[in-house]
């Protein structure tokens, strides 16, 4: 779970999301969630790593939508779905204590399985 690059753990966190880059708008789903980042997998994204990318994505513990931004830290073109790493420059810290909550518990009650 822990990439010697990585300085906090990621846990998984799939939930639709809405972005907007450079004038252009597409959607995606969230992979994984960090204290610091998140990532998402697209069909499309005409983005460059160090862009600004804003986002919007349901809130899974409240009937809200969170909107935040950060900048594109990765960028790995696999077969037709593109995936994106995204450092957090600006999210509420109620909203994403929310989703590393949801995503944390999902995690805990997976390895309660195994």
């Amino acid at each position: 779970m822990l990439d010697s690059r990585r300085e906090f753990l990621r846990f998984n966190f799939a939930v639709d999301v809405e972005f907007k880059a450079n004038g252009d708008s597409f959607s995606g789903m969230t992979k994984n969630v960090s204290r610091d980042g998140i990532s998402f997998i697209s069909q499309s994204c005409n983005i460059d790593i160090g862009s600004s990318l804003q986002f919007q994505m349901q809130n899974p513990q409240r009937k809200a939508i969170i909107e935040a931004c950060g900048n594109i830290a990765w960028k790995r073109q696999m077969g037709d779905e593109c995936h994106l790493g995204l450092h957090f420059k600006d999210i509420n810290k109620f909203e994403k204590s929310d989703v590393l909550d949801v995503a944390y518990d999902n995690w805990l009650s997976s390895m309660r399985k195994a």
